[in-house]
């Protein structure tokens, strides 16, 4: 029977449902194969209006810490991870001007100050990008006050979080946490997702089965190849019949051959009539390292992560040549799209409807380019230079405090308020003017 639970502080009321026969193999599917659930599976769309995540097949069968321990993988994950929570994210409110920063507004303590009583906000971004990288889903805990204002975000692993459609399309999410399951309904959870088919977002790793399949075959034969001293494996060929007790003493002597490591180095002499033959080819000649960096490039482009960032640098790169290019182009192929659902979800279900029209989330791509300098100097420049941008503008971007008289929008025409122009041209009509009617004095011999 369900159990009701009130958390009278908060004013929220969680169904928990208990299901033990049920749960606990589902549970231990989702957690350890990537064939039936979890962060790899993506199986997380039960009961009517089930959604597949991923395709089928038996390629592999193992968890998302295996799959982590491949260091392109890591990588990539970490990289897309850690840069999201970089970046800055304010409340902003729509003017006829254009935008003002709402520091009060209570979303905005969430995002930048204190989104729960145990996460930063680093903390809390970065469970959306590692979540969104790896299983195309992130969710949160929403906790509001009595007036509906987003006071608190709890993160949810998206591997113990699954969406349930009901048969007349609405929908709940069960929270698996302590051998039970608590239920939420669509306003207490965040939900961010990738592509998909708008219930659950498409695990990117769960399609990319493969390609850490043979990342991971490609690791193994490596470290089995290397446990053996770098040889390959081989038989003994003898001219003639051996009794059991000869081939048994012929293979304890060369046991620390197969066994490999320091043993495995030492030099062996073969009788007369024996003949090692190699059974196995080199890692040169399978061409393991171009196997290896083809896997790296592989699993770049299911993250879509330029391998350059990943420290693969020995093939030709499109993204540019300068490192503000490159930068350019992480943000613009990789990051974007992270960020723009994020925003999305966030307009969507963190903000009180009557407040959507007026006020947005948004993250800012440009504290990417805080690390070079000589960029923003420019970057500035033109824009104070051309009248878009006030010099306090750009003090507050580099978190400098305001001056007097630095509001005023110049230009380059000796850096002259754009509304003193009209007065600038008109002197300088009259300058003309007057400089056309001054007779001309006859040069005197």
């Amino acid at each position: 029977m369900a159990d009701i639970r009130y958390n009278t502080p908060q004013r929220e009321m969680e169904l928990s449902v208990r299901d033990p026969a049920g749960w606990l193999p589902r549970a231990f599917n989702q957690a350890l194969t990537w064939l039936g659930g979890g962060w790899f599976g993506g199986g997380n769309v039960d009961e009517p209006g089930q959604q597949i995540n991923t395709p089928t097949g038996d390629y592999y069968a193992g968890s998302e810490t295996q799959a982590m321990q491949i260091s392109t993988v890591w990588a990539c994950v970490r990289l897309i991870t850690e840069t999201i929570g970089t970046l800055s994210i304010n409340v902003y409110e729509r003017t006829p001007t254009g935008r003002n920063l709402v520091q009060s507004h209570p979303l905005n303590y969430v995002l930048n100050t204190a989104p729960n009583d145990r996460n930063t906000p680093v903390e809390l971004l970065e469970s959306f990008g590692m979540n969104l990288a790896i299983d195309g889903n992130c969710y949160a805990r929403i906790i509001r006050d009595g007036s509906g204002d987003v006071i608190s975000l709890m993160p949810r692993a998206s591997q113990q979080t699954t969406l349930i459609e009901n048969t007349d399309n609405t929908y709940f999410y069960k929270y698996s946490t302590g051998g039970e399951q608590i239920t939420y309904q669509p306003p207490q959870m965040f939900h961010s997702r990738l592509m998909g088919n708008g219930l659950k977002g498409l695990s990117p790793l769960g399609y990319a089965r493969r390609s850490i399949a043979n990342a991971l075959a490609l690791q193994n034969n490596a470290l089995r190849f290397n446990a053996k001293g770098g040889k390959p494996a081989g038989v003994l060929m003898i001219d003639h019949v051996l009794k059991p007790e000869q081939r048994e003493a012929v293979r304890n002597n060369f046991a620390d051959l197969e066994a490999g490591g320091d043993a495995g180095s030492r030099l062996f002499v073969l009788e007369a009539g024996m003949q090692y033959q190699q059974l196995t080819i080199s890692p040169a000649d399978a061409q393991m390292l171009e196997q290896l960096k083809f896997g790296v490039d592989d699993i770049c482009r299911i993250f879509r992560v330029p391998s350059f960032l990943v420290n693969q640098y020995e093939r030709n790169t499109t993204w540019g040549s300068g490192i503000e290019q490159m930068d350019l182009g992480y943000s613009k192929y990789t990051l974007q799209p992270y960020v723009t659902r994020l925003e999305s979800s966030m307009n969507r279900w963190l903000l009180r409807p009557s407040e959507q029209q007026r006020y947005y989330v948004e993250f800012n791509l440009e504290s990417l380019l805080r690390s070079d300098s000589a960029s923003r100097a420019s970057f500035y420049s033109t824009m104070v230079q051309n009248g878009l941008m006030s010099r306090n503008e750009c003090r507050v971007k580099e978190n400098l405090d305001r001056r007097d008289g630095a509001d005023d929008l110049t230009v380059q025409l000796n850096l002259t308020p754009i509304e003193d122009l009209p007065k600038v041209a008109d002197q300088n009509t009259q300058q003309q003017q007057q400089s056309q009617d001054v007779p001309t004095q006859p040069i005197k011999e």
